[in-house]
């Protein structure tokens, strides 16, 4: 299985490469829909790799039927939540771009554009950028803030964003230059509204920040244009 994942990474690479070349940025962005889903197939691989080789060294250790319930508990099951994540960006082939008025909030620089494939990306970019230039006291404030899965950052992303019926971990970003994490496992539009309150909280002049959907093709055309 892993072999066939890595030829198909592989062979989506290429493709992009030189669709990207055509500046056939509509199959670059249908490819890109396919380089995620892949990538998260590769490291379920990985994951489930390992959790059959635990499930064997515990039936090794087991001497009867009556334990085998505990050996199903081993295996997790996808988040629901977390399909529904994806499936949507599949389908619907947005991300988010977000524009910073920097000057408007008493920083002296040009405009920012803030656009990556995923909408995950582009959040965690935008945050990562607020506590490079308003710093340890932006930390301090959006460790107060919680989004609807737990709280918005963490150090300790193991537990704080452990979904614990499920067995599995949200989805989540390293804030740039801090030993914090974000969680981004919501849908688009809820990270949009997380994201404006989030302005609100760290005091940003209201209308600074422009945050909206976009086509993903959006992001290929701006950065290779």
């Amino acid at each position: 299985m892993n072999n066939r994942i890595e030829r198909v990474l592989g062979t989506v690479g290429e493709l992009m490469q030189s669709h990207l070349t055509k500046q056939d940025y509509d199959s670059v962005t249908q490819l890109s829909a396919l380089l995620a889903r892949v990538q998260h197939l590769r490291k379920r691989a990985t994951e489930l790799e390992g959790e059959v080789s635990e499930i064997e060294t515990s039936l090794k250790k087991m001497g009867s039927q009556s334990t085998f319930a505990q050996v199903a508990e081993l295996v997790p099951h996808l988040d629901r939540n977390e399909m529904d994540v994806r499936d949507a960006e599949r389908g619907r082939l947005r991300t988010l771009r977000i524009e910073i008025d920097w000057d408007a909030n008493g920083k002296q620089r040009d405009k920012e554009i803030i656009i990556r494939p995923m909408a995950a990306g582009s959040m965690a970019v935008f945050l990562s950028r607020l506590v490079e230039e308003f710093g340890p006291d932006a930390v301090q404030k959006l460790s107060c803030v919680r989004v609807n899965r737990g709280p918005l950052i963490s150090k300790s992303p193991e537990t704080d964003f452990l979904n614990k019926s499920q067995g599995v971990v949200y989805n989540h970003k390293r804030l740039r230059g801090t030993e914090y994490f974000i969680l981004t496992h919501s849908q688009t539009s809820q990270k949009i509204d997380d994201l404006n309150r989030i302005c609100r909280v760290l005091g940003l002049v209201p209308g600074s920040v422009q945050i909206r959907t976009v086509d993903r093709a959006e992001y290929y055309k701006e950065k290779y244009a």
